[in-house]
């Protein structure tokens, strides 16, 4: 039996990880035969293409080298992790799963000169994006759509600059990961599709590493889009309205004046809005590496490019479309940031709301999931395609 190499054994403790954390977001205990299930498809799905028009023998091939070994490492390793992080970490400490992936990226970045090759593949790939249109025109596109909503918005009575901001990045951040999955799902069904494949693929580079240089230019392409989304609505709200506290106006009684009470602090409402700024930004990181993950799917950018409208269709508004119940979509990454800005508005507005922490960790715990989920996939999958069936 050929001895498995480490970027295999690191994958499958990447996925068992990753279907833990899926996991455990919904069951706290138990759930033995979900993580079967879920092991089993993730541990398939990497094989479906290079097996695809092969035949039964080939899916049956891939079941037994991918899907029926990463199930049942799913279902032993279940109540390790479940020690592991009861011992490790408290409920409201810095997640177990998302504190692993840096070390198995670490471990795998440090075998055979692979961090030089993918810095080198990192610089080729900010080249090209930087000089292509689609990024410079949906940074531009995005920012418009923020002051648009903003310029357009009827401020009601009392209402503060705080929920203003919130109310435009809503806009924002919507374009932004319309536009991300794009860029996602174009990243590599534009190479094969455009023909320069074959020009990329016999130099020697992997092609996992190649897959891994485009993710980290998407994740800095997401940033790109939080930072200047964030900064248009900010500075629109602060210009107009201004960011100052959130206050109510009690009438007066018997005898006595009006009196304007402080309802939230400035400082406080900022802290509300940075979370919600960063918790929508590592839902376009998430949103960037679902769309590159399609794009190894696909050898055109037509069917990549469908298949992420309709993914976003289904985490956004698959409730009115899509008829999905509406307690699924709350366990999508791509639902909390909507929850936090909704929130932050009511909040801006004087309403007697209470502010969700477990929220903003639910939102951050769901998107960087999804993303490193996405990635590994992504790498896993195009590595093993057969590009000349």
């Amino acid at each position: 039996m050929k001895k498995p190499s480490l970027g295999t054994v690191l994958w499958l403790i990447a996925a068992v990880v990753w279907v833990h954390g899926a996991l455990r977001r919904f069951e706290p205990e138990g759930a033995y035969l979900a993580a079967g299930l879920m092991g089993l498809a993730f541990g398939l799905l990497p094989l479906l293409p290079s097996a695809r028009g092969h035949g039964f023998a080939a899916f049956l091939r891939a079941l037994v080298q991918g899907g029926l070994p990463l199930a049942v490492l799913s279902v032993a390793l279940l109540p390790v992790l479940d020690w592991l992080q009861d011992v490790l970490f408290t409920p409201s400490a810095l997640s177990f799963h998302l504190l692993a992936y840096p070390v198995i990226g670490v471990v795998a970045l440090l075998q055979g000169g692979c961090a030089k090759r993918i810095w080198v593949l990192i610089g080729v790939e900010w080249l090209k994006l930087k000089r292509g249109k689609l990024l410079k025109g949906g940074l531009l596109v995005a920012i418009l759509a923020t002051l648009l909503t903003a310029w357009s918005h009827e401020p009601l009575e009392g209402e503060s600059g705080w929920a203003i901001a919130a109310h435009s990045l809503g806009a924002g951040f919507w374009t932004a990961e319309i536009l991300l999955l794009v860029l996602g799902a174009t990243a590599v069904a534009g190479e094969i599709g455009q023909g320069t494949m074959k020009m990329i693929l016999p130099h020697a580079y992997r092609r996992a590493e190649w897959v891994a240089a485009k993710g980290t230019v998407l994740v800095i392409a997401a940033v790109l889009f939080g930072l200047l989304v964030s900064a248009a609505g900010v500075v629109y709200a602060g210009a107009t309205q201004g960011l100052d506290d959130v206050t109510k106006l009690v009438p007066a009684g018997f005898g006595e004046d009006d009196e304007v009470q402080v309802f939230q602090t400035a400082e406080v409402m900022r802290g509300h809005l940075q979370s919600t700024i960063i918790t929508a930004s590592a839902s376009l990181v998430a949103s960037a590496m679902l769309g590159l993950l399609i794009s190894c799917l696909f050898d055109s950018l037509v069917p990549a490019l469908s298949a992420s409208f309709l993914l976003f269709v289904a985490v956004k508004v698959g409730d009115i479309l899509l008829g999905l119940p509406r307690a699924v979509l709350e366990g999508i990454y791509a639902q909390v940031p909507d929850e936090l800005r909704e929130l932050t508005v009511r909040l801006g507005r004087g309403f007697n709301e209470r502010w969700d922490s477990q929220l903003v960790y639910d939102g951050w715990h769901l998107a960087l999931l999804t993303a490193v989920m996405g990635l590994l996939a992504a790498m896993r999958l195009f590595g093993r395609r057969d590009l000349h069936g």
